[in-house]
């Protein structure tokens, strides 16, 4: 299939590869620089997002740090009261009036610490022998005011550290209000060792949300905040709860395309964890990109617009070459290019115009070499034809009338019929040289020189044709073993006084076919066999049409095997002085089709 493809861009036009190049490259490189450019922004924002959120988060930690100590402060003012210290020190008294100043004092005290000017700060309590507390609304500090059975209350009292009580419902006159609360141990100034009980800081939890609310994590995404023990004290989105708390979900959720950034909150030992859709955060930068791209699209087919017309204007006199070009092949050599251009077409238009020049008078030369080669081919032609008319010796044609004659004067009209009919035969043949006959067609031509020749030598001469019969229909040249035939009888026969013998025979080999035609007359030496062979192989020699002159016959069938068949065919000759001679002739086998001369 591509290599139908490939072949169907081979046949494009010029105009047409390098528009298509051309716009492929243009659309190609704004798409690469557009995906390169979107996937280096793309990963710089994220960067920078996670940094950004990385910061939001610490800024947040610290916020909600800089809030807890502000608790934590609130529950270290007693210390810096001494009346206070003194009041709470001391037993507790023996009548209800010395009782009821002393919580008149405590709780003035935390009267005063309530016009602290935070307004999330909702209560704060001190618990010894009696629970002091001072409150912006009207609750309770617990349900039932046993606050020994609490495990914050008996946190405060086993360790020094900071005890965080999460948030719960605490009611009051306006609903139930989310509380969290800060709880310290209280020890005496007097004696560290003295343990007086704890206080206690209630805040609303509105006071943390609002801190976190201020960092905006995004639709999809939220920002929770865990204790040590993995219990969330916020949550923004509660659809990633389990997700958050679930390692195997959080890298799914990552693989997702969400980000996850974490900081600590040490002094209460929390973790704040932000998730925050990456696609969400990169909606500008996927709006920026679509916008770049389709001006980038934009760009590129003005600027393959502009191509278009600059390469119909550059490309049109190179065009108008090819269709002179095309007008050139159709046989006009009248074709000029005319252009008065200096750069590499006005060039190729002048070499053009040059090459059309030459042809044309190449062709004039070529009709003329043409006309020559053609007339002495036609002589060379005309000298064959006279060739093989004359190899039909004149006397040949003299001595069989006169047998003819003789044959029905002694009453012989049947012998003298045949001869007729033989020599009709031979005639009829000579007007097909130039054509291809069957070779029984050929063989029957021999029977009847044969005969002719075998009546004349009144039994000196006999002949046996064993030609093999499957080869009957093989096409061969017309008059091809006949001007051999000829040659055995007159060298063969004429020149010895008693019987001579012509036996004609075929050999098949691979890819081989040949024809023996053997006489046992006297032969020839060795001299006169290599002149007579390298006479025979004188393809260029000039046919002499002296019909006496020995070998004629033999070159010219020599030749028309050759010129038809290529140099590895041909006649070859063997000799031995009075034991006879042998003409092989060689052709193709079985395919007898016209090679190209070597």
């Amino acid at each position: 299939m591509f290599r139908i493809q490939l072949k169907g861009y081979r046949e494009w036009s010029i105009k047409r590869k390098l528009l298509t190049m051309t716009g492929l490259l243009l659309l190609g490189s704004v798409f690469m620089e557009s995906y390169l450019s979107y996937t280096q922004y793309t990963r710089d924002f994220e960067k920078q997002s996670s940094d950004k959120v990385q910061q939001i988060i610490e800024q947040v930690s610290l916020n909600i740090d800089t809030y807890l100590d502000d608790l934590y402060r609130l529950t270290l003012f007693p210390y810096r009261n001494d009346a206070v210290m003194s009041a709470l020190e001391e037993p507790a008294p023996a009548t209800e009036l010395a009782q009821l100043e002393r919580r008149r004092l405590i709780e003035n005290f935390l009267d005063e610490i309530m016009i602290y000017p935070r307004q999330d700060i909702l209560r704060v309590s001190i618990m010894t022998d009696q629970i002091y507390s001072s409150a912006r609304l009207p609750t309770s500090l617990v349900p039932d005011d046993n606050v020994e059975s609490y495990d914050w209350y008996k946190q405060a009292l086993s360790t020094q550290e900071y005890i965080f009580v999460p948030t719960h419902l605490q009611p009051s006159n306006k609903g139930n209000v989310p509380v969290f609360s800060i709880v310290k141990q209280f020890r005496s100034i007097s004696n560290t060792q003295n343990i007086l009980g704890v206080i206690k800081a209630d805040a609303n939890y509105n006071g943390i949300v609002d801190i976190i609310g201020k960092a905006e994590m995004g639709q999809d995404g939220g920002l929770f905040i865990l204790d040590d023990n993995h219990n969330f004290i916020y949550s923004s989105n509660d659809e990633f709860k389990a997700t958050i708390l679930s390692k195997s979900d959080t890298t799914s959720l990552i693989q997702k395309g969400y980000m996850m950034n974490t900081t600590a909150i040490p002094q209460v030992k929390w973790t704040i964890i932000a998730l925050s859709s990456v696609s969400e955060m990169n909606q500008k930068a996927i709006k920026t990109r679509n916008t770049a791209f389709l001006f980038a699209i934009g760009s590129a087919l003005f600027a393959i617009l502009v191509l278009i017309l600059l390469i119909r204007h550059f490309l049109k006199p190179l065009l108008s070459i090819v269709k002179l070009m095309k007008e050139v092949e159709l046989g006009r050599l009248d074709v000029t290019f005319q252009s008065n251009r200096k750069d590499e077409i006005g060039y190729l238009g002048a070499a053009f115009n040059r090459l059309v020049g030459k042809i044309g008078e190449m062709l004039s030369q070529n009709t003329v070499l043409v006309k020559e080669v053609y007339e002495s081919k036609l002589l060379q032609q005309e000298a064959q034809i006279n060739t093989l008319f004359n190899q039909i010796r004149p006397h040949f044609i003299f001595n069989t009338l006169n047998l003819i004659s003789l044959s029905m004067q002694s009453g012989k009209q049947d012998k003298a019929i045949e001869h007729i009919n033989q020599l009709s035969s031979i005639l009829r043949s000579m007007t097909l040289w130039d054509k291809e006959m069957p070779l029984h067609k050929e063989i029957e031509l021999l029977h009847a020189y044969l005969g002719i020749q075998s009546s004349r030598y009144e039994g000196r001469l006999s002949y046996r044709i064993n030609i093999d019969c499957s080869l009957n229909e093989l096409l061969v040249p017309a008059l091809l073993l006949q001007p051999i035939v000829e040659n055995a009888v007159l060298h063969g026969c004429e020149r010895k006084k008693e019987k001579t013998t012509i036996t004609i025979i075929s050999r098949l080999s691979p890819g081989l076919l040949e024809i023996e035609v053997h006489d046992d007359g006297l032969g020839m030496d060795h001299e006169t066999l290599l002149k007579l062979q390298n006479k025979v192989d004188q393809l260029e020699e000039t046919v002499n049409p002296n019909p006496s002159h020995t070998g004629i016959g033999l070159v010219n069938v020599n030749k028309r095997i050759k010129v038809k068949y290529g140099e590895r065919y041909g006649i070859r000759i063997e000799s031995q002085w009075q034991q006879g001679t042998t003409a092989t002739l060689s052709l193709p086998y079985p395919r007898m089709e016209v090679d190209s001369p070597v």
